[in-house]
């Protein structure tokens, strides 16, 4: 997809960052979990590790360094909050925050979930699903304020604007 910014895709181990990448670029083949950073397409991967360990968030800084946006990927249901609060100074890049729900998981956690990326420094935020399937008829979250979502919004959100 030549359309789509140069992104950074930065989340915990176990936030589903690959499979958000292959629905949103519409890719066939699975993605395996980022062990170490590679690009796929204009999307640069990195490890859970770089935002999990204080030790390596220098590496992750570094690996923002030739993109033009940063992806926080927050998935429903973790455990802690990987992101501290003003995360996104760190980084000079507009910074986008992704929730990635689990049909399996209760839907209240999505006013939470938007709010720890607000105060991580998301910009924008879309809420999708681990599988491709559209969510805007599910009328989920209605009472949350610009936020959007589905891939399509997604999509929209990091194309180059012309």
């Amino acid at each position: 997809m030549d359309t789509l910014r140069s992104t950074l895709w930065a989340g915990s181990t176990y936030s589903h960052v690959e499979i958000v990448v292959q629905c949103l670029l519409g890719r066939k083949k699975t993605l395996p979990r980022p062990m170490a950073v590679y690009r796929e397409g204009n999307c640069v991967l990195t490890p859970g590790e770089y935002i999990e360990n204080p030790w390596y968030f220098s590496a992750l800084l570094v690996s923002s360094y030739d993109v033009d946006t940063v992806v926080l990927v927050y998935r429903l249901g973790e455990p802690f909050n990987p992101y501290p609060p003003a995360t996104a100074g760190a980084f000079n890049r507009n910074v986008v925050g992704v929730v990635v729900m689990n049909d399996a998981l209760d839907t209240s956690q999505i006013g939470e979930s938007v709010r720890l990326l607000r105060l991580a420094g998301a910009n924008d935020i879309c809420v999708v699903t681990e599988s491709e399937e559209d969510i805007t008829d599910q009328n989920l979250i209605q009472d949350i304020p610009m936020v959007t979502y589905g891939y399509e919004a997604l999509r929209a959100m990091l194309s180059v604007k012309e």
